[in-house]
């Protein structure tokens, strides 16, 4: 039996597994996810985040989903390296996971800042489901919030905070011309973060270049990831600023193994910025080539092309 390997349940991962899933072929499917929860829709993490929706709307699947496919779901597990020569995705324990073809969709990771004071206890970083968990249990009592982010993003969280009460400061380059400043929410523009300052490990206040401390109570970072491509370190997979280079088929240097969503870019298109719709069409896109070769009876194989 074929066996095909996905390396993370993102939008990519989840979508290249649906439509491995419509055809018929005889195969045997095995997704391996750092989370321990279903595929879920990260784009509705804010509107998770600021009680706009439950966490089980969330969720691209139910629970069962998995089983009911009969796919083998290793939930929180973290791959340690791809070994390509034998075709196994080795897990930190060194369990040995092998394929027939490969498809890594591990999407980003969140990337604290260089500053001292990111160790404390009420600063998070905010990129997956186990963050929005913590980060809305610490909204709880957290009077004053200090949000670190891209304009975009930064605004977005602002206007779901700006009815709950609390009091805001909003450090992100590119201020929108339409935010008006009130008595709880501040948007600073010319100065950066430089530290986070605390007694032992507890939060107290936040630094600016220009020498300013201001009080806080939480430190919500968001909008700066990097690929999630440690594991391919010791591998010959090309990759650039971290991120997997495909070809216009999502496929790799190593035939056997293809590449969809935030963790890797075109190799035409190294700077592309990926949608959830990107990743979604990618990850089917991925899993249809698969479906072709296998449908032409092409036997797998680990060359690098």
């Amino acid at each position: 039996m074929i066996k095909i390997v996905i390396i993370g349940n993102s939008a990519a991962g989840f979508s290249a597994c649906e439509a491995l899933l419509k055809n018929p072929l005889e195969k045997e499917i095995t997704v391996i996810s750092q989370e321990d929860a279903p595929a879920y829709k990260r784009n509705l993490l804010v509107d998770y985040l600021f009680g706009n929706i439950k966490e089980d709307e969330l969720f691209l699947c139910p629970a069962d989903f998995y089983e009911k496919n009969k796919i083998k779901f290793l939930k929180n597990i973290k791959v340690a390296r791809v070994d390509t020569k034998k075709q196994a995705a080795v897990l930190k324990d060194n369990t040995k996971i092998n394929y027939d073809y490969l498809i890594i969709a591990a999407g980003e990771k969140a990337k604290l800042p260089d500053i001292p004071g990111t160790s404390k206890d009420g600063v998070f970083s905010f990129y997956n489901l186990e963050d929005a968990r913590k980060i809305k249990e610490r909204l709880m009592v957290a009077d004053t919030i200090c949000v670190a982010a891209d304009a975009t993003l930064s605004q977005r969280i602002l206007e779901a905070l700006m009815p709950k009460g609390k009091t805001i400061k909003v450090i992100s380059r590119d201020r929108p011309q339409n935010f008006t400043p009130t008595e709880k929410t501040e948007w600073i523009d010319g100065f950066d973060l430089t530290e986070i300052i605390g007694e032992g490990a507890e939060l107290k206040a936040f630094k600016l270049s220009n020498g300013k401390a201001i009080g806080t109570s939480l430190v919500l970072f968001a909008g700066n990831y990097l690929p999630s491509t440690d594991f391919l370190k010791e591998t010959e997979l090309k990759t650039q600023a971290g991120y997997i280079i495909v070809d216009q088929n999502l496929r790799t240097n190593f035939e056997n193994i293809f590449s969809c969503g935030s963790v890797c870019r075109n190799e035409n298109n190294l700077t592309q910025q990926k949608t959830w719709d990107d990743a979604v069409n990618e990850g089917v896109l991925a899993a249809t080539n698969i479906i072709n070769l296998l449908e032409r009876g092409e036997a797998p194989c680990q060359r690098t092309s």
